[in-house]
């Protein structure tokens, strides 16, 4: 099974393909990460601030499929771009952060799967993906 299929078990095992596509939602998810990403927000604070700015951004959006499965496969193209730029072995940064997110337990609210604080988890180790010069 490679890492897409993986993925895609993995959301459906805990409800969230079922759940359906909500464009604000998932646009929220994204924006979420990439606030966590400048190291200037928390997870709580980035959801809040990602819930703003999802809404906002979202609220007169055509709903075209095509256009958002584009957007969504150019955001791999550069996720993945950045990720070797950073010296990064994507394909294994995939894997070992899969390892992470299926090792938790938690509970889904209002769609999003919220971790159990309290529980053991595999803590990945991006370290480990490093680019071979």
């Amino acid at each position: 099974m490679n890492m897409f299929e993986k993925i895609v078990q993995w959301n459906r095992e805990r409800g969230l393909i079922k759940r359906g596509f909500d464009h604000k939602k998932e646009v929220s998810f994204i924006i979420e990460e990439l606030l966590e990403s400048t190291g200037n927000y928390d997870s709580l604070n980035a959801r809040e601030r990602a819930e703003e700015i999802a809404k906002d951004i979202t609220k007169d959006a055509q709903y075209n499929p095509e256009h958002i499965i584009d957007a969504l496969f150019d955001i791999i193209i550069f996720s993945t771009g950045a990720m070797a730029k950073l010296g990064y072995n994507p394909t294994k940064v995939m894997y070992e952060g899969f390892k992470e997110i299926n090792s938790r337990t938690g509970t889904l609210i209002d769609g999003k799967f919220v971790k159990d604080l309290n529980a053991e988890m595999y803590t990945a180790d991006f370290s480990k993906c490093k680019l071979e010069k």
